[in-house]
């Protein structure tokens, strides 16, 4: 007798009756003005979150190739907005691996 087509089926009935916990949440810019808002990461009113951190990361790399007048610089610089501060510090964490050759502002501040 073959147990696999019984193992799938208790597996899927599992699956459907036990969702996972916790989905993976990442920031968003949800209601960020599309004119004037380079100062503004999101409307935290319009989140669903208990609380709302606002999570700021700017920073670069710098390439300096020989024989060139200056040094060429990427610069990147985003807001966005986290349901909790160890999301926040997660995001920033890998963008300051990434972008960590000049260093800029980092913060997460809590809105709400």
């Amino acid at each position: 007798m073959n147990k696999l087509p019984a193992c799938l089926a208790a597996l899927a009935v599992a699956a459907v009756l036990c969702p996972p916990t916790a989905a993976q949440a990442i920031g968003t810019d949800i209601g960020k003005p599309w004119l004037f808002g380079a100062g503004i990461g999101c409307d935290a009113s319009l989140l669903p979150w208990r609380s709302v951190w606002l999570g700021h990361f700017s920073g670069g790399l710098a390439s300096y190739v020989p024989g060139a007048p200056a040094a060429s610089v990427t610069w990147h610089d985003q807001k966005l907005c986290f349901p909790s501060r160890r999301e926040c510090m997660q995001w920033q964490r890998a963008e300051r691996r990434q972008f960590g050759g000049v260093q800029g502002y980092w913060t997460c501040l809590l809105l709400r």
